[in-house]
């Protein structure tokens, strides 16, 4: 594919002053490429604001965080992200800011490959009536909102009773989001190629619980009570109050993340990279 047209999605946080953007700017200019930017980073003197669905590509400057947001802008529209790491984990972003003039020429020298990665639907329901509607990278969970106090919740896959349990939330991750708060959490490590979704307890009372990994095709459903209320949280920004009686109905998002990748045996020594890391 050529690429021509490419959208900056910047973490203003992390790209002080937007020096990042602007710089990325100049050097897809200068190679004769249209550039915009998304509204809310747009640097001064810029007014180019990117159509999602009229880009052929999106740069994202930030950390983990804003990969996942910007998943949420791209994914209806199959607009593949190359991510320049600006945080701190880094687990999908693809390459540096200093290693910028390399990448956009490996980029445009079609020396690349295009990962898909599943998302979730993430429903909330009140008997037949949904009242919330979100789409999750890494994970969907339900937390408590009392410290002191646990969550009774049941467990579906697809029609079944999987589990029955008290704990302080359940997690359900895609194989992006075993790195995330899945992992913290005790869960699996799963290959981001992998097509399944994982559901793993926080904290529970009970010595039986434990992750469960069930196919890419299968429903979950959890029906969660606490006395003091619980919360849904998607990629760890997004929340929505939970009331007893109703459910949360997750499955396969038809839409996927687009991930721009130089390499194709990345992940372990990322993985490697980022334990050593942490052991120290």
């Amino acid at each position: 594919m050529s690429y021509k047209r490419i959208g900056i999605y910047a973490n203003p946080k992390r790209d002080k002053k937007l020096a990042g953007t602007a710089a990325l700017a100049r050097l897809l200019r200068d190679r004769g490429l249209f550039v915009c930017f998304d509204e809310k980073t747009l640097p001064y003197g810029e007014t180019d604001i990117i159509d999602y669905g009229n880009v052929d590509c999106l740069f994202v400057l930030g950390g983990d965080g804003t990969i996942l947001k910007a998943a949420l802008k791209t994914c209806r529209f199959g607009v593949p992200m190359l991510g320049f790491n600006l945080g701190r984990l880094g687990f999908l972003t693809e390459t540096k800011l200093c290693e910028a003039e390399q990448s956009i020429d490996t980029l445009l020298n079609g020396n690349f490959y295009v990962e898909e990665r599943i998302m979730l639907d993430c429903t909330v329901k009140d008997g037949l009536r949904e009242l919330f509607f979100i789409e999750a990278l890494n994970d969907a969970a339900i937390l408590k909102k009392e410290p002191s106090r646990m969550i009774s919740l049941k467990l579906f896959i697809g029609e079944t009773l999987a589990d029955d349990v008290a704990c302080d939330g359940i997690l359900v991750s895609t194989p992006t989001g075993s790195t995330g708060y899945s992992l913290s959490a005790g869960g699996p490590i799963l290959s981001p190629q992998l097509k399944c979704l994982l559901a793993t307890p926080i904290c529970a009372h009970s010595l039986h619980s434990r992750s469960l990994v069930v196919t890419e095709d299968e429903r979950i459903t959890i029906r969660p009570a606490a006395r003091s209320g619980m919360v849904l949280t998607t990629d760890g920004t997004k929340h929505i109050d939970i009331k007893n009686g109703q459910e949360v109905v997750i499955k396969k998002s038809s839409h996927t993340a687009r991930f721009i990748r130089f390499s194709p045996d990345y992940f372990y020594p990322l993985l490697r990279k980022k334990f050593i890391n942490w052991d120290r």
